[in-house]
């Protein structure tokens, strides 16, 4: 016969399973509640209505109650035969756990919560009932109460009290808040009630607990962070000195959103292979989650790191974690001696422990080129882009990098690409760029190359070199040492001087699309404000989030704000003057693309010259420049006549190249409105139309040849007409 089929060869060997387990608990619980039912008289003698039990009270049964002895627990019942049938039932589970090599989430449940026998029966009693719905009528009928489906307190206690103990005194025990009333619902068990809370049922049912909004478990055994650890390995040298600290410790790490605090803490418990439960605070009840968070710790044997502590005021101001929460959760039964508190600014609370303070600065130019570099990988960049390049433009923390590398190359595989365009990886990193600048300033699409631009060669070489200032920044401020002698300046102000319509917006936007960012054009109707320290404000937020935006900042008509200063004679002037002061000082710590556009360059205060990288002079455009301005206007695809004197245009009016735009986008109208291709009388027209607009009259004779195309084809055929009449 075959050792395993003999009898009582199950008692010899461990559990294969924890429901093999839980069929010996049943049984031992199954004969528990039956020696209960014959201990206990639920009704008088004489009494009829056992079927009405729990739906009515007779004369019988009140006065039963009335002269029953004070309930006492089941220890002190029993006979001798049955508390020896209860103890062999239990020695033997107790012997094959013993035996049992696998640890079954039940066993970790009880080692973990520190729980003792009584409440390791509670335990088994409220998962019994959660299992198997046979008890669902049995409680009923022990409770005298057929809608108690679940265990009370009181029947527990009962069932489980030991024979010396008190009912009082362990009825107590469900009014303490650790990890033995922790494993029940709250609001159930203040009603008298043991029912599991989902995160038990599902742990002693599948061993973990899973990720959930806000609250997430990280094993660090199992699972690896995502991407390598580039930069903080200082910080990270910390974290495991803080980490083997014997004792209880709080490691608080602070810093900007998306710098790596938890990146940090994933990296920390990876190494140490360490289970670690991330709660995030920043919900209706957080107290609640961090509730939530300790009961998924305590299971799970993992580390806690709660994160999202800081708060907002009534103006949406980000404000520090609130002392009050921190104590109260640092009050808390923790399950491990370590406790992690990741938040934006620094926690101030006094805590009842060791506290570790550890700050997570923004990542540096050369940080931003090693994560670029480490999330790219080996996808290349095309168009001769570099991850210097990348670093100087965008500001960003490690998380931005790494969403916007990423997305990046899974763009380039979907469309087939081995590498990753320029114009890809700037739209990738825009998605990244979080601000408010639309509420202060006007996106403009940049529409302009360098073929658009027609200036002399050295203001135009000038502004070539103005864009190598960004592609080369990281190689003449790093590599070649000038960080240490530059200390602050180290942006691109660049301002644009000249008449109006001589081609500044233009170029700033040619600027913009040679670089690949973004462009806000500021509107300083919004920045302008007549209270004082209102302007300062606004130019503060303009630059605090030109930072975030990563794009270039456009100051049109900057004299309103640039203007020289005067002499103090009132309040008035002196608030002018700490605007102009002030906004000096914002443009010289800008380290970002700064654009200026001026008309009256006389106006400007000499202090800001001073703080401009490059000065641009637009010069009034001769006759050959707007010749070439009138040709580089119309597009390839417009149709055009044969019959257009370029220099004859060029000459005779001499406007700038935005009354040149002007003019020919209103001829093509003209063309579309007569459906005649775009000719010279289509731009005659708009010309002096042009003129009259500048109170320049045009007289009909200096036109010469050309005179009698100011009337156009309408007033050709009128004359036409009149001269048949007069036939």
């Amino acid at each position: 016969m075959d050792e395993r089929n003999r009898p009582g060869a199950e008692l010899r060997r461990g559990y294969e399973s924890q429901w093999e387990l839980m069929g010996d608990l049943f049984s031992w619980l199954d004969l528990r509640l039956y020696f209960f039912y014959r201990h206990h008289q639920w009704l008088g003698p004489k009494n009829e209505m056992r079927n009405m039990l729990g739906l009515v009270v007779s004369r019988e049964e009140f006065e039963h109650n009335l002269v029953k002895a004070a309930q006492r627990g089941l220890a002190a019942q029993l006979e001798p035969e049955e508390a020896d049938q209860l103890a062999f039932a239990r020695a033997a589970v107790r012997d094959r756990l013993e035996r049992t090599e696998e640890d079954f989430p039940l066993c970790r449940l009880f080692a973990r919560c520190g729980l003792d026998g009584f409440a390791q029966d509670c335990a088994v009693l409220a998962y019994a009932a959660a299992l198997d719905r046979k008890y669902e009528k049995l409680l009923a009928y022990l409770q005298d109460d057929i809608t108690l489906k679940t265990p009370g307190t009181a029947l527990a206690v009962q069932l489980f009290l030991p024979a010396e103990a008190t009912v009082e005194e362990y009825l107590s025990r469900f009014s303490r808040q650790d990890a033995f009333t922790d494993l029940f619902d709250r609001e159930r068990l203040a009603a008298g009630q043991l029912e599991l809370r989902p995160a038990v049922l599902e742990f002693l049912s599948t061993g973990t607990v899973a990720s959930q909004p806000g609250l997430r478990l990280f094993d660090g055994a199992a699972e690896r962070p995502d991407g390598p650890l580039v930069t903080g390995t200082e910080l990270a040298r910390r974290l495991d000195l803080a980490f083997t600290e014997p004792g209880r410790c709080a490691v608080c790490l602070c810093g900007g959103s998306g710098t790596g605090k938890r990146f940090q803490t994933e990296h920390l418990m990876a190494r140490q292979r360490s289970r670690c439960v991330f709660a995030e605070l920043d919900c209706p009840h957080p107290e609640e989650r961090a509730e939530e968070a300790v009961l998924t710790a305590r299971l799970t044997g993992a580390y806690l790191c709660f994160s999202r502590l800081d708060g907002k005021d009534a103006e949406g101001k980000e404000t520090p974690p609130d002392d009050e929460l921190i104590r109260r959760i640092t009050a808390r039964e923790l399950p491990c001696e370590k406790l992690f508190l990741l938040s934006r600014q620094p926690v101030r609370a006094r805590l009842p422990m060791l506290a570790v303070e550890l700050e997570i600065p923004p990542a540096s130019e050369t940080d931003r080129i090693r994560l670029f570099q480490a999330f790219l990988g080996k996808t290349p960049l095309e168009d001769g882009l570099t991850a210097e390049e990348l670093a100087a433009k965008f500001r960003f923390s490690p998380r931005q990098i790494r969403l916007a590398c990423r997305q990046a190359a899974g763009l380039a595989r979907l469309d087939g690409c081995a590498a990753v365009s320029s114009r890809l990886m700037h739209q990738c990193c825009y998605r990244q760029a979080v601000h408010k600048l639309g509420d202060l300033a006007t996106p403009v699409r940049p529409a302009f190359g360098w073929d658009d631009v027609v200036m002399p060669a050295g203001q135009k070489r000038l502004l070539q070199h103005a864009c190598g200032h960004i592609k080369y920044r990281h190689q003449v401020l790093y590599d070649w040492g000038f960080d240490k002698k530059i200390a602050y300046g180290r942006g691109l102000s660049i301002l644009f001087a000249g008449a109006p319509g001589t081609g500044k917006t233009m170029c700033a936007q040619v600027i913009a699309n040679e670089l690949n960012m973004e462009m806000y054009k500021i509107n300083i109707s919004q920045i302008v404000s007549k209270y004082i320290g209102e302007t300062e404000k606004n130019l503060q937020a303009v630059f605090t989030e030109a930072r975030r935006s990563n794009c270039v900042l456009f100051f049109d008509e900057c004299d309103a704000l640039f203007g020289k200063r005067s002499e103090v004679k009132d309040a008035h002037d002196r608030s002018a003057n700490v605007e102009v002061a002030y906004l000096l000082q914002q443009i010289e710590e800008h380290d970002g693309v700064c654009i200026l556009a001026t008309n009256l360059i006389g106006n400007i205060d000499a202090a800001f010259m001073r703080r401009i990288t490059y000065v641009v002079r637009f010069p009034f455009p001769d006759a050959a420049m707007r010749r070439e301005i009138y040709r580089r206007t119309i597009p390839a695809q417009a149709p055009l006549a044969e019959d257009v004197d370029w220099d004859f245009l060029a000459e005779k009016f001499p406007l700038s190249g935005g009354h040149i735009k002007n003019i020919v986008l209103s001829a093509a109208f003209l063309a579309a409105l007569e459906g005649a291709p775009l000719g010279m009388s289509q731009l005659l027209r708009s010309a002096v139309g042009e003129m009259k607009k500048n109170d320049i009259v045009v007289v009909r004779e200096e036109l010469r040849e050309y005179a009698d195309l100011l009337d156009g084809p309408q007033a050709d055929a009128q004359r036409e007409d009149e001269g048949g009449d007069d036939r």
